[in-house]
């Protein structure tokens, strides 16, 4: 076979399994929170790709987030949880948009993250397609 092609099979099989397990998650009573996600979303109708809004966690608790290397923070379960995030906009062009970012803290009661093993992920969700406000939404995602 193709050493290009196999090194790309290669490549694509890791990026599948980079998610964490609900299995490491049980095992060490943690969820799994993405520590940055952007918006990007593919408009049919112009046939180009809209760049939305980026959500950062800057800090858990009052301290630096420990990343792991698929991106994720490791919370644990049942506790009251602080996260210092902020939000940017970016331009068609992919790059920041000039005094974008917006600094907000979003506070999780103790029960938020009840169950061990589940990734959630932030979203940028204020006024997008003007690049205005960061007012963060939790979701979780759907397969564990």
């Amino acid at each position: 076979m193709n050493p290009i092609l196999m090194l790309c099979f290669a490549i694509a099989l890791t990026g599948c399994q980079s998610l964490p397990s609900s299995d490491e998650g049980n095992a060490k009573d943690v969820v799994f929170l993405k520590r940055e996600h952007c918006l990007t979303d593919y408009i049919e109708d112009l046939k180009r790709v809209h760049f939305g809004p980026c959500l950062t966690v800057q800090s858990v608790n009052g301290h630096p987030p420990a990343t792991r290397p698929d991106g994720f923070i490791e919370l644990p379960v049942n506790s009251r949880t602080s996260l210092g995030v902020y939000c940017t906009y970016r331009s068609q062009d992919n790059t920041v948009k000039e005094n974008s970012t917006i600094y907000t803290t979003v506070v999780f009661p103790y029960d938020q993250f009840a169950k061990a093993g589940i990734r959630w992920y932030l979203h940028a969700h204020t006024d997008v397609l003007h690049g205005k406000g960061c007012k963060p939404t939790l979701s979780r995602s759907s397969r564990g």
